[in-house]
């Protein structure tokens, strides 16, 4: 791509330290070209114009070069970006916890994406996430990520998983592979623990998803696992929450008497 060309109408010679040869500017990953096109499109758009575009990178670049950050090029369309953004938020074009939800986004896609696959979003990685501001006990200001759930599994407990005691083995691998497959981290948080009881029903599992909570029996194979996570996903998609459904009902109890107490 020549920068230079009349379906751009832009002069890469006015921007500041911008690699190129020939006049043709030179990427070294995809990324940095996408970069390259955005900030031309939007400036051919009318919402800044180049002369702007020019202002704000070497803004970034004197302030990279401030923080004595190395002269070599390699970090050239990190400071790109950064410009990019500074630009589309202060227009309007963005705000800019919008552009922190997206990256947060796209870096837990890539993580959670398996090597050789291609890293997309899904609707529900979109969704804002909650925060609370919380004071500690040495006054410090802490701030947390809030979960729309928590997935607890018994573990570690005097009967869950203890196959010497004549009960099934807790599908472990499986928790954690769904969990990351699905993309959940972001939105439930999970748990490998101790006894949660009753030692009774044994390989117990507990949901709290919206403050509603759920309790599962004898979650003893991979595929009952994975209907958990159906049913979590359900409930995501619905953006509230749901009753078990039909194929789950069989394993739910309440482990807790309010319900009882309520019907006296």
């Amino acid at each position: 791509m020549n920068a230079a060309d009349s379906t751009f109408g832009v002069d890469i010679e006015v921007l500041p330290a911008l690699p190129h040869v020939e006049g043709d500017p030179v990427f070294a990953e995809p990324w940095q070209a996408q970069a390259f096109a955005l900030a031309v499109r939007l400036s051919s758009a009318g919402h800044f114009t180049w002369t702007e575009w020019s202002h704000a990178l070497g803004a970034e670049l004197r302030a990279a070069a401030e923080r004595g950050e190395p002269d070599d090029g390699s970090k050239y369309y990190h400071h790109w970006v950064a410009a990019l953004e500074r630009l589309v938020t202060s227009r309007g074009l963005a705000g800019a916890a919008a552009l922190t939800v997206r990256k947060e986004a796209w870096a837990e896609a890539y993580r959670s994406t398996p090597h050789g696959m291609p890293v997309e979003l899904k609707h529900t990685d979109l969704r804002p996430r909650f925060r609370q501001t919380i004071r500690t006990a040495d006054g410090e200001e802490v701030e947390i990520v809030q979960r729309r759930a928590h997935l607890s599994y018994c573990h570690s407990g005097c009967c869950c998983g203890d196959v010497e005691r004549g009960y099934a083995p807790v599908p472990v691998d499986t928790f954690k592979q769904e969990w990351l497959r699905r993309r959940l981290r972001r939105i439930v948080h999970l748990t490998k623990g101790g006894c949660l009881g009753p030692c009774e029903l044994a390989n117990v599992v507990s949901l709290v998803f919206d403050g509603q909570s759920v309790w599962f029996h004898s979650v003893n194979t991979p595929e009952l696992v994975c209907q958990i996570f159906d049913y979590i996903d359900m409930m995501v998609l619905a953006d509230r929450y749901e009753p078990a459904p039909p194929t789950l009902t069989p394993y739910v109890f309440n482990f807790y008497d309010w319900d009882a107490r309520a019907g006296r």
